[in-house]
């Protein structure tokens, strides 16, 4: 996708509050997290309490596919009950001999993404076979009271775009909210857009890199995304054509994952006239615990090729 020359990134103005490379007192908090959750995979199913500790009542998985193109992600398990059935049912069939690299974390207001590579052995308790374990995760984590809580992972995530496209989903419920939300930008309502994510939402610019190691947390929050739309949609006018690329829904119906190409024009009108363009990927995940599909994970300018 080709992008117009001299455009200004659509959110470049967002500043984001983040912590790199040394660690913090946030960062030490969220390995502790991770390294309970790699002490329990080791020692089996007494310690599984603990490493259910770590993760939020909301908790997602998505299944990674071993690509780093989410249009061969699918959603693994909907909610922290089915998942914690499944990981129990793994700790008493197979021993987890596994070190677990923390290569990357990525702090914002109390939202954080981490990348962790495990690698080793896994071996079946019942015969002994052996197998090689070498798998990297892509964690979104948030912090509730004084705890820091993995919200979601995906799972088996690769390092590359290669990797067989999973089958798209015909999804009506999240092709309207997508259409809703560009509606929102187009008609200059605020109240419009907010209205369709969730309150914890984490707004990402990706640019253009499929890597998390080069990300950046844009919003926080629904309300900080609230009071910056407020500003820009007061002299910006917005046209967006947008196709989806991949959607799919989990089993349960309760969470969705989509990702849309699309052109962004924008005009301003202190200035004239004057329309810029930006092509660009972006993905989405949704759910509707609450009840109506919200957007939870909106990440811009993810580098896709065609």
């Amino acid at each position: 996708m080709k992008k117009s020359i001299g455009f200004c990134l659509l959110f470049a103005i967002v500043t984001a509050k983040v912590a790199h490379a040394a660690d913090t007192p946030e960062t030490l908090l969220i390995r502790q997290v991770l390294n309970n959750d790699r002490f329990a995979m080791r020692r089996g199913i007494e310690h599984l309490d603990l490493a259910l500790s770590g993760y939020a009542d909301n908790f997602v998985v998505y299944a990674g596919n071993n690509t780093g193109d989410p249009r061969g992600w699918s959603l693994l398990y909907e909610n922290k009950e089915t998942f914690a059935d499944a990981l129990e049912a793994d700790l008493k069939a197979n021993r987890f001999d596994i070190t677990r690299a923390v290569p990357h974390i990525l702090v914002g207001d109390k939202k954080a993404i981490v990348t962790t590579i495990d690698s080793g052995q896994v071996i079946d308790r019942q015969n002994g076979t052996i197998r090689e374990l070498n798998s990297q995760r892509l964690w979104i984590f948030r912090k509730i009271e004084e705890d820091w809580l993995a919200t979601a992972f995906v799972q088996s995530l690769g390092n590359s775009l290669d990797g067989a496209s999973q089958p798209s989903t015909d999804a009506p419920e999240i092709k309207n909210l997508l259409e809703r939300e560009k509606a929102g930008w187009e008609d200059g309502s605020p109240a419009s857009i907010i209205g369709l994510f969730d309150e914890e939402f984490i707004g990402y610019d990706g640019k253009d890199a499929h890597t998390p190691a080069s990300w950046a947390i844009l919003f926080n929050n629904a309300l900080e995304m609230e009071k910056w739309l407020e500003k820009r949609l007061r002299n910006t006018q917005y046209k967006i054509n947008r196709e989806i690329l991949y959607a799919t829904v989990g089993k349960n119906g309760q969470e969705a994952l989509a990702v849309t190409s699309e052109r962004v024009s924008t005009g301003y009108g202190e200035i004239g006239p004057v329309t810029h363009h930006r092509d660009r990927y972006v993905l989405w995940t949704m759910s509707r615990r609450s009840g109506s599909w919200k957007i939870t994970n909106m990440l811009y300018n993810l580098g896709l090729t065609d």
